[in-house]
């Protein structure tokens, strides 16, 4: 069904439902890892092939949204309507950029692209992956490479660690709760992890018998459910899971896609009561040195 580029919408509210197309880039491989809608309502992705995050013009075409030469590979992004920001998680990759370049967390103004902000990765920081925001205005950020999951604080210019788990743990999508105390994110060997946000106790959530939660990449919340993208397991799937009050443990699990003609998909965003997700993300387009196939 999506041949090229495919971003998919469907009901987040329904246990189950038929994606439908939202959009359709050209057949140029750019790589597309996240998706964002910013201040007009419009469709922003981020890529990594392309080094940069561009407009999803109505014909599919794409058009330079942030600052050139101020990034590397883009991978995940976050809208903070109420600060006017747009946070991105930039890497140096073989896909794109200079793959000697160390990652950072940008800072974008959410108006015009401009770069406000270079936040500098920590020493020994390798593959920042995932971005995810709380309520306080607080940057999340991990890194696949190391296993670490990091925190911006409010008005601060240095990351903070809250958990640094090794590389095999792959941190990839986390979200917040709504009361911004607990961050979920998900290891991709693993499952889900929850992260105590006042005293920084992390535990794995255990995952009831029988229910696969290995594979996850996107991690996004619609009140107080997660919205999860699986891309690890054959078909692929997004997910609605129901957890707890306190986020502890899980209580139901909605398949909502399954295959849909994904291919490779990665992340999506919650937009009013929809799920907008990357369903063909074109990394199945690269080899593993980069090179197109």
């Amino acid at each position: 069904m999506i041949r090229f580029l495919g971003l998919l919408l469907l009901s987040a509210g329904l246990a189950h439902a038929d994606p439908v197309v939202v959009a359709r880039t050209r057949a140029e491989p750019i790589l597309v890892e996240a998706v964002a809608y910013d201040h007009r309502d419009r469709l922003l992705v981020s890529s990594v092939h392309a080094t940069g995050i561009y407009r999803v013009r109505p014909d599919g075409g794409l058009r330079r949204w942030s600052a050139r030469a101020s990034t590397q590979g883009v991978f995940g992004i976050a809208v903070d309507i109420a600060r006017n920001d747009l946070w991105a998680a930039s890497t140096g990759s073989v896909h794109g950029g200079d793959p000697s370049a160390s990652p950072a967390l940008l800072r974008f103004n959410l108006r015009n692209g401009d770069l406000r902000q270079t936040i500098a990765a920590p020493d020994g920081a390798k593959s920042f992956g995932d971005v995810a925001l709380g309520p306080d205005g607080s940057v999340y950020v991990s890194d696949s490479g190391t296993g670490d999951v990091l925190r911006l604080r409010p008005g601060a210019t240095a990351l903070e660690k809250l958990v640094s788990l090794g590389a095999l743990a792959s941190p990839q999508g986390l979200a917040v709760s709504p009361d911004g105390r607990v961050l979920v994110f998900a290891g991709y060997g693993s499952g889900l992890h929850r992260i105590d946000l006042a005293t920084g106790a992390h535990v794995r959530i255990e995952t009831p018998t029988g229910m696969e939660l290995r594979g996850v990449d996107g991690v996004a919340r619609i009140d107080g459910d997660l919205l999860l993208v699986q891309n690890g397991v054959a078909p692929p799937r997004v997910l609605r899971l129901a957890l707890n009050d306190d986020w502890s443990s899980i209580e139901r699990l909605d398949v909502l896609v399954r295959d849909g003609g994904m291919q490779e998909p990665t992340v999506g965003v919650v937009h009013g009561s929809d799920f907008v997700f990357v369903s063909r993300s074109q990394w199945t387009d690269f080899e593993a040195d980069g090179t197109l196939n």
